[in-house]
């Protein structure tokens, strides 16, 4: 039997009515991800049942999927050093931690609901964090979450950005390139539905580009422009916010010192995590192998695409 945390009953009928888990066939499933996992030379991953099945879940429990979903995972951190720089807890992340930007609020919205992320990007001193720092917090917070949060990995997660004295200089390091490398992470990599981003004391000047924005987005219901706080309290409920918003979900303060902790606690994980990852030349020796088994099989069957059928993957 798998070892899983036991979900809330809410976020239980969730995972079953909005993402086909089965109780029935969800330990075959997750045996059936770790052995293809095990096979494949190239991978070097994570198998624990509860890592495996936060991919699973995002995936609605599409086998195919999740094992290309992982691949992606594992070879973007493989690739992308200059961007997550080396995988464990240092100084720089624990600074980050207690710097007040960023806030994972205690309660989500509602049992089997999202989970909330705030950010007040006027706390970004532009003079010790660049954007690839800010996103390097990101990909260790996420990875945390798909090891603690089910409200994250099965409802997905909502995300306030305050945007109260943001600085400038921080909007001149971003670049198309760099947001696209980063952007491919968090949506072919992490296993997580953004739910909505809700962006609150922009200036009239940032609601204006933003306004632009959302409208060449194709999900243009993602982003939500609200001009002051009283505004995003009707959209999110009062009750979900920060005490620092007037709400009952928190202090932004407790939420620093949850990091803090969090991090610290992960730190050798985050060092262990160091070993996994994909080789590529092994890789596409696979994939050059698969090829001639294909021709081999269609040589001899005369019918082409047999060898996915096959499924040697």
């Amino acid at each position: 039997m798998a070892k899983l945390r036991e979900l809330a009953p809410e976020l239980a009928d969730v995972a079953r009515s909005e993402l086909n888990e089965d109780a029935a066939s969800r330990d075959a499933i997750i045996v059936a991800f770790r052995t293809w996992i095990n096979e494949q030379n190239y991978l070097e991953a994570r198998t624990d049942d509860q890592f495996l099945v936060a991919f699973l879940r995002f995936c609605l429990w599409d086998l195919e999927e999740a094992k290309k979903r992982i691949v992606f995972f594992y070879n973007y951190k493989s690739k992308e050093r200059g961007l997550l720089k080396s995988r464990s807890v240092d100084d720089k992340l624990l600074e980050l931690a207690r710097s007040g930007i960023f806030a994972t609020l205690p309660n989500p919205i509602g049992p089997g609901g999202p989970r909330i992320h705030y950010t007040r990007m006027g706390h970004i001193e532009t003079s010790k964090h660049s954007v690839t720092d800010i996103f390097r917090f990101h990909a260790f917070r996420s990875e945390i979450e798909i090891n603690t949060d089910d409200n994250w990995n099965i409802a997905g997660v909502v995300e306030i950005i305050d945007f109260t004295k943001i600085p400038y200089s921080l909007l001149l390091q971003f670049d198309p390139s760099l947001f696209k490398r980063m952007n491919a992470f968090l949506e072919h990599g992490i296993p997580t539905n953004l739910v909505a981003t809700h962006i609150v004391n922009a200036s009239r000047e940032t609601q204006f580009v933003l306004t632009i924005i959302r409208n060449v987005m194709k999900q243009k219901e993602l982003l939500h422009i609200h001009p002051n706080v009283e505004s995003l309290q009707k959209a999110i409920g009062k009750e979900y916010l920060p005490v620092e918003l007037g709400g009952d979900n928190g202090s932004l303060n407790d939420a620093m010192s949850r990091y803090e902790a969090q991090f610290n606690s992960f730190a050798s994980y985050f060092i262990d995590d160091e070993r996994f990852g994909v080789d590529e030349k092994l890789r596409a020796a696979n994939e050059k192998e698969q090829q001639r088994n294909a021709q081999l099989v269609s040589g001899v069957t005369g019918e082409e695409g047999s060898f996915r059928k096959l499924n040697f993957d």
